[in-house]
């Protein structure tokens, strides 16, 4: 059985609507995205971030932020360590604490993928 971000992943991408979006991502790609973070589809994935939008905003932490720019340096932690101003124990901390969380294992590409369209819903939520 799949998951609900499974489903909602194929649906994005192979949805004859999304396929015409790929061919424009060819191009374009930060159109694709802007227009990915649009679709209804990626809801699943936003609800996979929501516990660090949750714990950010009630203990005044900065996990969003800590795993935008993990990512942003391709998941280097020293990177973005240096980053953050923050000492690799202090980063991995709190890369600990996502993985709790959300329960998923970052280093495991597909969970990886999902947190990252995740952090593309809050994008929508934060051009409106």
């Amino acid at each position: 059985p799949r998951t609900p971000w499974q489903v909602a992943f194929f649906r994005c991408f192979f949805s004859t609507k999304e396929r015409s979006l790929l061919k424009r991502a060819l191009v374009d790609p930060g159109r694709l995205l802007e227009e990915l973070a649009r679709s209804p589809d990626l809801a699943p994935f936003g609800e996979l971030v929501r516990p660090l939008v949750e714990h950010d905003r009630e203990r005044r932490s900065d996990l969003v932020r800590t795993l935008r720019v993990y990512f942003a340096t391709g998941a280097n932690a020293s990177e973005a360590a240096d980053r953050l101003f923050l000492h690799r124990n202090s980063l991995l901390y709190r890369l600990e604490r996502i993985q709790k969380l959300t329960g998923l294992d970052l280093k495991d590409p597909g969970a990886r993928l999902a947190l990252q369209l995740g952090l593309l819903t809050l994008r929508k939520g934060e051009q409106r």
